[in-house]
């Protein structure tokens, strides 16, 4: 069609990237380190004084955190501890329990920083390796029930009110796909050869 092409089916892959997009556009607080600097973003040029306070996207303050120009004074953070509380309570729990809806992307962000800090710290290596195998820890005890609340009959709601974005989603294919399997099973006639 004139060179444009048209996605007729939900593309997986291009809703997760929202998810990541909506949490890199979240804004969060930065604190200037530099005097002077300028910015560029788009048309818009922001001065940044030292000392001053504002708030930027998450994307921005990552890279003014990178360029040693900002430090970013209002960032989410789960420790160690908190994880394995998590993991524990996830463990004592049918259903899925509720975390921060920014759960997994700020994780991912922490082992990411303890990664960077780790080619000079083996404190930092040892913390990342805890982290990574915590946070695969509670993924797995979460995904076990989140697939099997995807074979539930009738409204979810309730048990689904925990789910983070990334969750909500794997949810919902689960469930669109499973009940597309158990329709074509059911419709002889989108089964070719049908044997009756």
């Amino acid at each position: 069609m004139n060179g444009v092409e048209v996605l007729s089916e939900f593309d997986p892959n291009l809703e997760l990237q929202r998810i990541v997009f909506d949490f890199e556009e979240k804004p969060v607080l930065i604190k200037c380190l530099v005097d002077n600097a300028r910015i560029n973003i788009g048309g818009a040029t922001i001065k940044l004084i030292k000392g001053a306070e504002f708030e930027v996207p998450l994307w921005l303050a990552r890279l003014l955190v990178e360029e040693e120009q900002a430090e970013i004074k209002n960032m989410k953070s789960f420790d160690i501890p908190y994880m394995q509380t998590i993991l524990w309570d996830e463990g004592k729990s049918q259903t899925p329990i509720e975390l921060d809806p920014d759960f997994y992307p700020v994780v991912s962000l922490q082992i990411e920083e303890l990664a960077k800090k780790a080619e000079t710290d083996p404190y930092a290596l040892r913390d990342r390796e805890r982290m990574e195998a915590l946070l695969k820890d509670i993924i797995s005890k979460r995904r076990f029930k989140i697939i099997k609340l995807s074979q539930k009959v009738g409204d979810p709601s309730p048990f689904i009110k925990h789910l983070t974005p990334e969750e909500l989603w794997l949810f919902k294919k689960l469930r669109e796909q499973l009940r597309e399997w158990e329709e074509s099973l059911l419709d002889c006639s989108k089964n070719n050869p049908c044997f009756g």
